[in-house]
């Protein structure tokens, strides 16, 4: 006969043996933490922390579904910090990048004199608009390029090497302005 045999056995007033208490359900903080640490990230993140407090010994389970929510959570709210902060230092989103690529699209269609002026007035006015001094220098460098294009259309004498020079202005522009560029 065990220890726990020999005790003796609460009885209520009737004379008949206790019901032994429920084991612990598992913490609904931890589950709800759990599930918001993937749809809301600091919510989540609040509560997996209350949960990780109030699931301890004897109390209730879910401690592990706490502490995963912490781990979740966590790691969205720094992967989205990081993304934002990543975002925010990029060229892609510089006003210069812009609206220069906005210039240079609606001048796009055809080459002559008027269409050239306003993708040249578009590129400076990119270029003044720009943060990051790489933008300013390409805008200003593409918009000098169609001013060349310009002028040699006027006079009949394009400078040599003016479509190498514009391609290669133009694809540092692609590379600063557009994401995986």
């Amino acid at each position: 006969m065990s220890l726990d045999e020999q005790r003796p056995q609460p009885y209520d007033q009737q004379g008949y043996q206790a019901p032994p208490p429920p084991p612990p359900g598992t913490s609904g903080l931890a589950i709800a933490g759990l599930i918001l640490a993937f749809l809301m990230a600091p919510i989540g993140f609040i509560l997996s922390l209350i949960a990780v407090f109030k699931t301890g010994k004897g109390r209730s389970k879910g401690r592990g579904l706490a502490v995963a929510g912490l781990i979740i959570s966590t790691l969205i709210i720094g992967g989205a910090t990081t993304a934002v902060v990543l975002a925010a230092n990029s060229t892609v989103a510089d006003p210069g990048c812009v609206d220069g690529k906005a210039a240079i699209i609606s001048g796009g269609a055809s080459a002559d004199p008027a269409s050239l002026k306003t993708t040249i007035d578009g590129l400076n006015a990119a270029a003044a608009k720009a943060k990051h001094d790489d933008v300013r220098a390409a805008m200003k460098a593409l918009a000098d390029d169609y001013a060349q294009m310009r002028d040699g259309i006027a006079t009949g004498k394009l400078p040599a090497g003016l479509k190498e020079k514009i391609d290669a202005d133009g694809a540092t522009i692609d590379s600063l302005c557009t994401i995986g560029g």
